[in-house]
């Protein structure tokens, strides 16, 4: 029983670091191994006896705060309205030229929202046109912002049909990937989901989400402008917005100054394949400190795990 206490433990944990209490059944579906429902029963029981855990209404924790527990009903249900807001949201992406998939992530694929929160959206793009596609949506996210919608367009992570395979393999990765919404693409994340089964080394009991309603037929401007660009002038230009963005970023690195996150402004790995936010910083932080809080579990509570 000392090793699923521990696979429960580190499921706990890893949720504690973003102050979220979780169920019995989320536990089971991020454990690190497969199990009957019995089995993490007993386990759970055995954590709540040590007092390793506590049972906030239907939610355990690492903490005894029933504060934490009222939090995440807040956020549950505020995520309810938020999610058909981001659909909406994300319908209209998939319009854009080149936009293959759009699926929702951040917190509020976790069912969690707050207010005034952004929208992440995680977006596929057809093979060698995603920085043409990245330009239409910033132009887009810039007109939104202008008239203070700017939370509705978090377009922060871009990868294009010919790299499916997320290549940064960790939990961190591994638990967005599972959660992702997919909104509109459905068999491009069918390929997406195919091409990460090594998911399942780390999440055994999570399969992937359903796709969400049928893929729009009729969008002959989206068709048209792909038309245009499919082509090698199409090509350089999207190798030239490639370069272009790059430079710009490598400029901002260079003046040292940080976003409001914390996180140096210009912190993107880019390719001609991906488009997404430095994986030494957001990523790598969430991957110490959840070391860190395992580390910290295992010296305070030697005897269960």
């Amino acid at each position: 029983m000392t090793q699923l206490c521990e696979s429960v433990l580190k499921v706990i944990a890893y949720f504690d670091m973003f102050h979220y209490p979780i169920t019995m059944e989320e536990i089971h579906q991020f454990l690190d191994q497969p199990l009957s429902d019995g089995e993490l029963e007993m386990a759970v029981r055995q954590l709540l006896n040590k007092q390793a855990i506590w049972q906030l209404d239907r939610f355990y924790s690492l903490r005894n705060d029933q504060h934490l527990a009222e939090r995440r009903v807040k956020g549950n249900k505020l995520a309810v309205r938020e999610l058909k807001y981001a659909t909406k949201v994300a319908r209209i992406i998939f319009r854009y030229p080149f936009v293959r998939g759009i699926a929702i992530s951040g917190s509020l694929s976790k069912n969690f929202a707050y207010e005034d929160s952004d929208f992440d959206f995680f977006i596929i793009t057809a093979p060698n046109r995603l920085w043409i596609a990245r330009v239409f949506l910033l132009m887009t996210a810039r007109i939104l912002f202008t008239i203070g919608l700017r939370r509705i367009c978090c377009l922060n992570y871009y990868i294009d049909e010919k790299a499916l395979e997320i290549e940064e393999r960790n939990i961190f990765t591994a638990v967005e990937i599972v959660t992702l919404l997919p909104v509109q693409g459905n068999e491009c994340f069918r390929r997406f989901f195919a091409a990460n089964q090594w998911t399942g080394k780390y999440l055994p009991n999570s399969g992937y989400r359903r796709m969400q309603g049928r893929e729009p037929v009729f969008l002959p401007l989206k068709r048209c402008i792909e038309w245009l660009m499919d082509n090698r002038f199409g090509s350089s230009v999207d190798n030239y917005l490639m370069k272009l963005f790059r430079r710009h970023w490598d400029k901002l690195l260079l003046r040292n100054k940080l976003a409001k996150d914390g996180v140096p402004m210009g912190a993107v790995m880019s390719g001609k394949h991906m488009c997404k936010p430095d994986s030494r910083y957001f990523q790598q932080k969430m991957l110490n400190n959840y070391r860190e809080k395992l580390a910290d579990v295992k010296a305070r509570y030697p005897k269960t795990v």
